[in-house]
């Protein structure tokens, strides 16, 4: 539960995406060629009045083959896209909703902020959910205090993924998020206390602070963006390793709808042993699309980065950024890489996004080019927000 808002009056979700990924990367006699379609179909209820019931199913395959390394086909030959085939019941909860207190309980979609330490992970055909229970109280003050406890996570390997310790995780999560709202935009306090009954070196609590703020000169001028966020980890309960990790992020954007930049610096702190980690949170979005950091290296990353973006009119949108990876701790340059991306809105429903990614390395992982091209009809919204 992203926020407590209103339910929309019921209806069907509809989510139909084939992807075509091409990955070449060093290393590998042959490219990977992944021809996936995700069908996701849901079902909003409209009950009675500020209560709502939602269930959604996700079936993903593979066409043509499994011309890529799905991490449970073998195919080791060739590089890996985490999109195996499978079936899975996604979301299936039951809520209430008066404007000011809600609550929802059953599987779900989990989404804080901007993904990093919690999210569906949407991009994967095979989002990740929650069995859990939601709550959120909002204030006359502005302030919004929500809660969470999560019971598993249903991982994005699937439900059909041949090993039980990657496709489920046991847990008994807290989250405590508190947004305030301010004269320049929204702080927000969050304690994430996770025990992983499955991966125990995943247990950890996570605290911080995150301020987001915008100024804006006119409707139609230009707007100044800023993100800056702390954070510090530590391992917690059943984790045997006890060590303390930081995470800052500082981000700065400014510009037009047309066209905006944006500079950012984000550090994932390690001390050498140990490092701060996200394994809850989205892969895709942080750190480069070809996931060279899926495990936060030992020494740490601090991810510089610049970025272009902007849409042209109501059908097209469009992003370049540049990547810089470096070790937190010691003097050593891990690699860069260079996103780009344009979505173009072919009809309301229907769009089209191609995606490249070209990561280039000095030190860590391995030079990898990949190209991503989607086709995507959806009516509604994933997980029946």
């Amino acid at each position: 539960m992203a926020n407590a808002v209103d339910f929309p009056a019921g209806g069907w979700v509809l989510d139909l995406r084939y992807r075509w990924a091409h990955i070449d990367q060093d290393g590998y006699a042959k490219s990977a060629n992944a021809n996936t379609l995700r069908l996701s179909v849901g079902y909003l209820w409209a009950i009675v009045p500020q209560w709502s019931a939602y269930a959604e199913g996700v079936r993903v395959d593979a066409l043509f083959g499994e011309h890529y390394n799905t991490g449970a086909n073998g195919n080791t030959h060739r590089p890996s896209e985490g999109d195996p085939p499978s079936s899975e019941v996604s979301s299936a909860w039951i809520a209430f909703d008066n404007g000011t207190a809600s609550t929802r309980l059953g599987r779900q979609y989990v989404s804080l902020d901007n993904d990093r330490f919690f999210t569906p992970g949407l991009w994967r055909q095979n989002p990740q959910s929650f069995d859990a229970i939601a709550a959120a109280l909002k204030l006359d003050t502005g302030t919004t205090i929500r809660y969470y406890h999560l019971d598993e996570a249903q991982r994005s390997v699937g439900h059909d993924y041949p090993d039980p310790s990657q496709r489920k995780w046991q847990l008994d999560a807290n989250l405590i998020h508190v947004d305030q709202a301010l004269p320049l935009g929204m702080l927000t306090g969050y304690g994430y206390f996770v025990e992983n009954d499955t991966n125990a070196k995943y247990s950890w609590r996570t605290s911080g602070l995150r301020w987001v703020g915008q100024y804006a000169w006119g409707a139609d001028a230009a707007r100044l963006t800023w993100v800056v966020e702390g954070a510090r980890q530590s391992g917690w309960r059943n984790n045997p390793q006890r060590y303390q990790a930081n995470y800052r992020l500082f981000e700065l954007s400014g510009g037009w709808d047309e066209a905006s930049l944006k500079l950012g610096d984000e550090t994932l702190g390690g001390d050498g042993r140990f490092a701060f980690t996200s394994p809850y949170g989205s892969n895709h979005n942080f750190d480069g699309w070809t996931s060279q950091f899926k495990s936060t290296p030992s020494s740490g990353l601090e991810d510089r980065y610049i970025a272009a973006f902007g849409k042209w009119g109501a059908h097209l949108g469009w992003s370049v950024t540049v990547h810089d990876f470096f070790a937190e701790r010691a003097n050593q340059h891990y690699g860069s890489e260079l996103n780009a991306m344009i979505r173009y809105a072919l009809r309301k429903e229907l769009t089209l996004e191609f995606d490249y990614a070209d990561y280039r390395r000095h030190s860590y992982g391995a030079s990898t080019r990949a190209f991503w091209a989607t086709l995507e009809y959806k009516i509604g919204k994933q997980g029946g927000y």
